[in-house]
């Protein structure tokens, strides 16, 4: 598993993102671009099991193998916990606050953590076999953050608790993959 320090600063962060998360939402909600609107729409229509599904496909090209135990695993985790704490929370999304546009979104008390970042960054530590795959993903999982925050899917602290479960789902998953193969 990765450094503890990791995961202390990313608390921090979340204990951060709280204080911000109206600012943060009223600033995208008056600070709208129209190009950044299709943008965010597309990520907002791409499900969290399309993500998986490209790793799947990128890990098998790249004869990855011995990474698909662990991405499973992921998987797993990533769909059982995420349901699971957005069940038990049940924040309401900030475009039932703010007014931002409306996007058909049926799951109103369902926005900690985010999904889409929590799967985007379960799948970080499958890239590090390829350095300039692994900037390439983390650069994404920056665009699906700022997409959901800016679409008034999430709050900030939304996101940043889904990079810090993605993060740990994928730690955890290649961690229990290596107890499993022993």
């Amino acid at each position: 598993m990765r450094g503890f320090y990791y995961y202390l600063i990313g608390i921090a962060l979340l204990i951060i993102s709280f204080f911000l998360d109206n600012t943060v939402s009223g600033f995208f909600l008056n600070n709208r671009l129209g190009f950044l609107d299709g943008i965010a729409i597309f990520i907002h229509s791409v499900e969290g099991y399309v993500l998986f599904l490209f790793v799947f496909v990128i890990l098998l090209l790249f004869k990855q193998k011995k990474r698909i135990l662990p991405l499973l695993l992921a998987i797993i985790l990533y769909f059982g916990v995420t349901g699971l704490i957005k069940i038990i929370i049940a924040r309401p999304r900030p475009f039932t606050k703010f007014d931002f546009p409306n996007l058909g979104e049926t799951r109103i008390n369902q926005s900690f953590p985010s999904g889409h970042v929590t799967a985007a960054a379960s799948v970080i530590r499958f890239f590090e076999f390829n350095r300039m795959l692994l900037w390439i993903w983390a650069a994404i999982t920056v665009l699906v953050m700022f997409s959901r925050v800016y679409l008034g899917m999430h709050y900030l602290s939304d996101v940043v608790a889904g990079f810090i479960l993605g993060y740990f789902t994928s730690d955890f998953s290649i961690f229990l993959a290596e107890k499993l193969k022993r």
